[in-house]
C-alpha cells in the first residue's frame, strides 16, 4: 500500500486551510491526513467519451474532460460533438477515518497546450481562457462496483444517453458537488505538466461522510468540463484539458514550458517533468483529514506543553 501524507504536498493542504506546523502535528499523531490514490487497492480512473459511447479507455495513459456542442456554436450536426467525463473510484477500506472529516479531490495535469482555436466562451468571451472542472458523487452505492476495463459512456454510472452529444446526460444517481477553476494559463497557454487542480468543499466533505456511514467501502466523484448549466460557465466549448490517470506510470517530459516567460534566463521545463507516477503520487487522489478545528485545538495544546517545557530551562 502506498498512501501520501499531507505533508507531501503543502499546497494541497493549504487549501484546506492547514498550516505547516499542523501538517506536521497530523503526520507525527497519527497515519491520518492521507492523499489516496486510484493506484490504491481497487481504486480505478477513466475517461469516458459521448462521441464514442461504446469505446473502454480505462487503460490510457490520459483521462481528458472536453465539452463541445454545436448546437450552442452555430455549426450543428458536422459530427464534431463531444463530451467526456473522468470517473474516479477511491478505495477507503482498511483506512483509518477521522470523525469528523475533511477532505480534498485532486487530479494533476498530463500536459495542456491551450489557444483560442480550441478554447471558446460562448457567453463573455474569456479573455484569460480559463474555466474549470464541475465534479459530482456517486450517491448510488449499488453502482459503485464500476470497473474501469469495461466503464464505457453507455454503462457508466449516473449517466442516461440521450443521443444529443455534446450536452449533460447526467442522472440522479449523481449529485452536485460544485465547481473548481482551472489556473490562469498566460499568454504561453501552457499549465506545466504535474501541476494540479485541488476540489474542496463541504459537499465533498459531507459526501464522504455519508457515504462512511452507510457502510461504503469506496467512493466515486465524477468530473466534467463546467457546463449544461453549471456555475460560473454553461456555455464552453471545445475543451480538452487532460490528466494524469494511474496508467500514466512517468510524466510527460515538459521542456517547453516556462515559468516566467519575462525572464530569458530562467529555467524551462516544469519542475514535475518526467516524474514517476508508478506509485500514484500524481494519479487522482482523494485527501482524507480530521476536521481542521479540532486538530488544530489539540496541536495547539502539544505546543501549549512543549513551550512550557522551554519556558524552564
Amino acid at each position: 500500500m502506498r498512501i501520501y501524507n499531507c505533508l507531501m504536498d503543502y499546497a494541497a493542504c493549504a487549501a484546506r486551510g492547514l498550516p505547516a506546523v499542523l501538517l506536521i502535528g497530523l503526520v507525527a499523531s497519527s497515519a491520518r491526513g492521507d492523499w489516496i490514490p486510484t493506484n490504491f487497492g481497487i481504486g480505478a480512473d477513466a475517461e469516458v467519451r459521448e462521441s464514442n459511447p461504446t469505446q473502454n479507455r480505462g487503460s490510457s495513459t490520459e483521462i481528458a474532460s472536453r465539452v463541445k456542442n454545436d448546437f450552442i456554436s452555430g455549426n450543428p450536426n458536422d459530427g464534431n460533438d463531444r463530451n467526456s467525463a473522468i470517473y474516479t473510484k477511491f478505495d477507503l477500506s482498511g483506512i483509518d477515518i477521522p470523525t469528523p472529516l475533511s477532505t480534498a479531490f485532486r487530479m494533476t495535469y498530463r500536459n495542456n497546450n491551450l489557444n483560442a482555436s480550441r478554447i471558446q466562451d460562448t457567453i463573455t468571451p474569456n479573455p484569460s481562457v480559463r474555466t474549470g472542472l464541475a465534479v459530482y458523487g456517486l450517491t448510488n452505492d449499488s453502482l459503485s462496483n464500476w470497473n474501469e476495463s469495461t466503464i464505457t459512456y453507455l454503462n457508466a454510472p449516473g449517466i442516461t444517453f440521450d443521443g444529443d452529444v455534446g450536452t449533460k446526460d447526467f442522472n440522479s444517481d449523481l449529485t452536485f458537488l460544485g465547481t473548481v477553476s482551472f489556473p490562469e494559463i498566460g499568454s504561453q497557454n501552457w499549465l506545466p505538466v504535474g501541476e494540479q487542480i485541488i476540489f474542496t468543499s463541504a459537499n465533498l466533505d459531507q459526501f464522504v461522510a455519508n457515504a462512511l456511514a452507510g457502510g461504503a467501502t469506496t467512493v466515486t466523484l465524477v468530473s466534467t468540463v463546467i457546463h449544461g448549466g453549471d456555475a460560473p460557465f454553461s456555455n464552453w466549448t471545445n475543451f480538452n484539458y487532460l490528466f494524469n490517470p494511474k496508467e500514466q506510470t512517468t510524466l510527460n517530459s515538459d521542456p517547453s514550458y516556462d515559468a516566467d516567460i519575462n525572464d530569458p534566463n530562467n529555467p524551462l521545463g516544469s519542475p514535475h517533468s518526467g516524474a514517476d507516477n508508478s506509485n500514484g503520487l500524481y494519479s487522482p487522489s482523494l485527501l482524507i483529514v480530521p476536521e481542521p478545528t479540532t486538530a488544530m485545538l489539540s496541536l495547539l495544546a502539544m505546543l501549549g506543553v512543549v513551550g512550557r517545557r522551554h519556558a524552564r530551562r
